[in-house]
Formats: structure tokens, C-alpha cells, sequence
């Protein structure tokens, strides 16, 4: 019998090939990626992890058992301790001024993809919740993954390729999968449906956001 989640990673399948072919994904592979791209993502990845991390909070409390309780804690703990300490090196490394990566302002794409995942935090179901953070898991363990082998020799972005694609980080996606795939056998018709739209809606999140680093959104008023 197929897991639930290989239904929605098959359903996810033109998102995630748009993922790979993005012009932000090519360059970080090949090396080629600009510096001022780079700082626009790592600062809005550190804003974004910090609404990520209070996601998980969220889902910790309303987790149903105490397992469960601990997996999204120590996510949560993972999203604010560990990630920031290589977005603190890369902040060095390509001259940005921690502090005023602290003071800026979130773009508009990833306003709205914290503001989307608080909202099912505070308003959805645990099951609801721990679709909508699985692609921000399962995404970019993918793309670590996918770009590893293809990085360019002396890749600048090695560190962050390494740090996706290793088995740490792939050992968190797969806690994280299983969790999904728990909630969703227990669940029913119309759960299944919501958790699978929550999925989906978050990995067009993910290609936004990368999108946005491309394009360095800003605020146009």
C-alpha cells in the first residue's frame, strides 16, 4: 500500500521540476549565483525562519502524544539554533551586517508564507500543520540533494549545498514524513484533502520564495 505522502510528492511533481529549473537553483549549483541574490535569500531565510520556528512551537503544543511534542520542539529549536548559525557564517562570508539582517524588513512572499503557516498553526489542526511545514523539509532536502553531485568545483554555496544535502538534515525530513503519513491514516476523507492542499500550498511557496531572491522583491510602496 503507498504512503500518502508518495501521493503528494507525485502530485507535487510540475512544482517541484519548476524548483529545480529556476534560474536561482541553476546559478546556486553551478556556482554562478550573484552575490546580491544570495544576501537577498539569506536575509529573508533568516526572517523566515524565525515565523518557521514559532510554526513549530505551535504544532509542538498542539501535538497529540509526547513524541510528537518533542519531534516539532526540537524542529523548532533546529529552525532558530542550528540554520542560524549557517546563515551567520554566510552573512559573514558575503559581507552582510548581521544586525541589520535582523532589522529588515520581510519581503512580501515571505510575509506571506509565515503569515500562512502561523495561521494554520493557530487556526488548523495538528495534521493541517504538519503538512503545510513538511515541503520546507522535503523541498529542500530535494534540492540539496538533486545539486550536490552538480555543484561546481570551489562552489561558494558548497557549505549550504552540504548542509541540505546531508544526512542529518535528511534524517529530519524523514521524522517529518512519517508524522504526515501518521496523521493521515488517521484522518478522513476531508482531512486528507485539506492536508493535501496545505502541502501543495506550501511548495508553490517554496518556488515563490526563491523566485523572490531572484528577483530581489521589494516592497513596491
Amino acid at each position: 500500500m503507498s504512503r500518502f505522502t508518495d501521493a503528494l510528492w507525485a502530485d507535487a511533481a510540475p512544482i517541484r521540476e519548476a524548483i529545480h529549473a529556476h534560474p536561482f537553483v541553476r546559478d546556486l549549483a553551478s556556482g554562478a549565483l550573484g552575490r546580491e541574490r544570495f544576501q537577498q535569500y539569506m536575509i529573508q531565510d533568516a526572517l523566515y525562519l524565525q515565523g518557521f520556528g514559532r510554526a513549530l512551537a505551535l504544532g509542538a503544543a498542539k501535538a497529540p502524544g509526547a513524541d510528537l511534542i518533542l519531534e516539532f520542539a526540537r524542529a523548532a529549536e533546529t529552525a532558530i539554533v542550528v540554520e542560524r548559525a549557517l546563515h551567520a557564517g554566510f552573512l559573514r562570508q558575503f559581507g552582510v551586517d548581521p544586525a541589520k539582517a535582523e532589522a529588515a524588513l520581510p519581503s512580501p512572499t515571505c510575509q506571506a508564507y509565515v503569515d500562512s503557516l502561523l495561521a494554520t498553526a493557530v487556526t488548523g489542526s495538528f495534521a493541517d500543520l504538519a503538512a503545510a511545514v513538511l515541503p520546507c523539509f522535503w523541498i529542500y532536502w530535494d534540492v540539496g540533494g538533486a545539486i550536490q553531485g552538480a555543484a561546481a568545483a570551489a562552489n561558494p554555496y558548497q557549505a549550504w549545498i552540504d548542509t541540505y544535502a546531508g544526512e542529518a538534515f535528511g534524517d529530519a525530513t524523514r521524522r517529518m514524513i512519517a508524522v504526515v503519513d501518521g496523521e493521515a491514516d488517521a484522518a478522513g476523507p476531508r482531512l486528507r484533502a485539506a492536508m493535501r492542499q496545505r502541502f501543495l500550498q506550501a511548495c508553490r511557496q517554496e518556488w515563490m520564495f526563491w523566485d523572490a531572491a531572484w528577483r530581489l522583491e521589494r516592497w513596491p510602496v
